[in-house]
């Protein structure tokens, strides 16, 4: 089975050779895609330095970069260390989390743990951006806040002396050696097969039969592969054709084909490469999809295959003890007289040595040179290594669910990302919008252009015109036509014009807002006046709603199809409508971060979050009025999308 991400011995492995090669190196720019960030810089091996939380941290000569950083992290990097060089590169304890340091004492901190983050900490510790924010049981990640470590595993297991290793393995509880190296020592699985390979000991023992000779050997194994790892070479396994597994030790897997690399970037660009994309598009997820299925018949098979084989071993050893004197006299007298020995030699290879007995029913085979004794032991230990086999490919059936599991619901998510996309989009979709509690549709410009359309070609007489009272912001036309909208309704809809103007940026707590008759606005000056693009003229009395308070609900509702759309206004308006919603205020963060803690934060609070995570952040970013924070997330009603009423109220045309 392909290995996803890096373990603690190769960040060990890597780090102990990238301090050779990147401090003193000027990091020249900085790109991201998703969540892979690449620094470029000069390496020993490649151009590129690739940061990809959760999976790897290596140099490529493979990367070719797409644009300008899409996210904040890779904003923020380019912001603050692009120019300035590498001091230092470092393994925090010995687990999977590295740190580039910079000259400017900013550290990029990379956690290859599950459910990592790559994250950009100030010199007194701040977390500056990340890949992703998280409120755990064991930390919070929050922008400004001081940056948490995850649990780590500080000692090295590579390093133990032998007395502590025959302590640790002995008071475990695992079933056999290889899962106590793993568990009770954190010895990545490959390593913990290579160094029980190495000391010649059985993967199947049980811990609490280790003796302190074997301690030994596994110590010496350890320590050996851990002064290969330091040389930095590289070594990839490939298996059925394909890159399975890149080890910077050489493993002693004779099934496998094993590929070595001067450096350990290779093998991990090369291993990584062939897996970057698997999952970019529905059509390879699918072709995925039948490879695992294929995968988990055959590892099915083995699995089978090999334990009815031990069961076979088992019982050849068992009954040879049961006949321990009779099987002897039956090898010696082959020995001196093959073909005279009675019933019990069923056949005999004069030319191989192969010797098969009859023991009540039960073929045995053994070797004419062998004794009783050595026979039994031999069947013993080839049943062992079967049952080992055996379990392996227990485990890796196990693992292919758990990737097929995992699979499945990133083709569901794919699917439903790729119909949100393609959803119709009303046509006043195009501006700031909302519909009020009553049905009414309200719309606003989002620039001067905009605002200029929507009252020439939209607003009628008997329409509701709002403004904020400041230089600056949306025209918002409610579509009335003389129905009479009541005024929680025009204070529903004064929130576009306020939200949406230069009083968000200014960080202002409040706005005042009017409201006139359509038949009040022109674009006719007064004599010897000029009217700017998206400017008008307000005729008449103006009619002062309650000073609107500069907050923002955005939520995520379901259209007629359950396809998710951003809705926005006050919690009148947005809380019926969703499933969850937040209620943003003005703040220092960016849009595009801002944008991805929103749907975050509305998909924890989602009765389905993967519906919410099917959006784009680009959707949430187009409703956002700029720099702000989150100041709460609820769960909604999730009545759906409210569509603007047909009667008695016109809908215009989208003419």
């Amino acid at each position: 089975m392909a290995r996803r991400s890096m373990s603690a011995l190769d960040v060990f492995a890597w780090v102990s050779a990238a301090r050779g090669y990147l401090v003193g190196e000027r990091v020249d720019n900085i790109y991201q895609e998703g969540n892979l960030l690449a620094l470029r810089v000069r390496g020993r091996y490649g151009d590129h330095l690739l940061v990809e939380p959760s999976v790897r941290v290596h140099m490529s000569s493979r990367f070719r970069p797409q644009g300008p950083p899409e996210g904040g992290l890779g904003r923020a990097l380019r912001d603050t260390v692009r120019g300035q060089r590498i001091t230092d590169v470092k393994q925090v304890g010995f687990d999977r989390v590295v740190e580039v340091v910079f000259e400017g004492g900013h550290r990029l901190i990379v956690e290859l743990l599950p459910r990592g983050v790559a994250a950009l900490v100030t010199p007194s510790g701040l977390l500056q951006a990340s890949t992703s924010y998280l409120e755990a049981k064991d930390r919070v990640l929050r922008r400004g806040q001081r940056y948490l470590y995850p649990p780590l595993r500080l000692d090295d297991p590579f390093s133990l002396p032998p007395d502590r290793l025959l302590s640790n393995i002995v008071s475990s509880r695992a079933s056999d050696l290889v899962r106590s190296l793993v568990l009770s020592l954190g010895i990545p699985g490959e390593a913990a097969e290579e160094t029980i390979r190495r000391a010649q000991l059985s993967p199947t023992m049980k811990p609490q039969d280790l003796t302190a000779q074997q301690a030994e050997l596994l110590s010496q194994s350890l320590r050996s592969i851990r002064e290969e790892a330091s040389a930095g070479r590289g070594y990839l396994v490939i298996a059925g054709g394909r890159p399975v597994e890149a080890d910077p030790f050489r493993p002693t897997v004779s099934e496998a084909e094993v590929k070595e690399f001067e450096t350990l970037d290779e093998a991990l660009d090369e291993l990584f490469s062939a897996h970057a994309h698997e999952a970019s598009a529905p059509s390879r997820l699918k072709a995925e999809r039948q490879r695992l299925l294929r995968s988990l018949e055959a590892a099915k098979r083995e699995s089978l295959e090999y334990a009815q084989r031990a069961e076979e071993l088992e019982a050849q050893a068992n009954a040879l003890a049961s006949h321990y004197e009779a099987a002897q006299s039956a090898i010696e007298c082959v020995r001196r007289k093959a073909g005279e020995c009675g019933p019990i030699v069923k056949s005999f290879n004069r030319s191989s040595g192969d010797l098969v007995l009859d023991l009540e029913g039960v073929e045995v085979g053994v070797k004419v040179y062998e004794d009783v004794d050595e026979a039994v032991k031999r069947l013993y230990r080839e049943a062992g290594e079967l049952r080992a086999k055996s379990q392996r490919a227990a485990s890796a059936e196990a693992e292919v669910k758990e990737r097929l599991a995992r699979l499945e619901e990133e083709l569901r998510l794919q699917e439903l990302r790729e119909r949100a996309r393609r959803r119709k989009r009303e046509w006043y979709e195009r501006y700031h919008w909302l519909v009020t509690s009553s049905g009414f549709l309200a719309i606003g410009g989002r620039d001067a252009d905009q605002n200029e359309s929507i009252v020439r070609k939209y607003l009628r007489d008997d329409d509701i015109f709002l403004h904020a009272d400041i230089h600056g912001a949306p025209a918002v036309v409610v579509f009335a036509s003389g129905c009479g909208v009541p005024e929680d309704d025009i204070e529903e809809a004064a929130v576009l014009t306020a939200a949406y103007s230069r009083a968000w940026k200014g960080g202002m707590g409040y706005v005042n807002v009017y409201w006139a008759m359509g038949s009040q606005v022109s674009k006719s000056p007064p004599a010897g006046e000029y009217l700017t693009k998206g400017a008008f003229m307000v005729y008449g009395k103006k009619n002062y709603v309650q000073p609107i308070r500069l907050e923002l609900y955005l939520g995520v509702a379901l259209d007629e199809e359950g396809l998710p759309v951003v809705v926005v206004g006050p919690k009148s308006v947005v809380a019926p409508q969703s499933l969850s919603y937040v209620r943003l205020v003005p703040g220092d963060e960016k849009v595009e971060e801002l944008s991805l803690e929103v749907l975050e934060a509305m998909a924890k609070q989602a009765p389905s979050p993967d519906l919410v995570r099917s959006l784009d952040p680009s959707e949430v970013a187009a409703r956002l009025p700029g720099r702000g924070r989150i100041a709460g997330a609820w769960r909604g009603e999730g009545r759906g999308v409210r569509r603007p009423s047909a009667s008695p109220c016109r809908t215009p045309s989208t003419g």
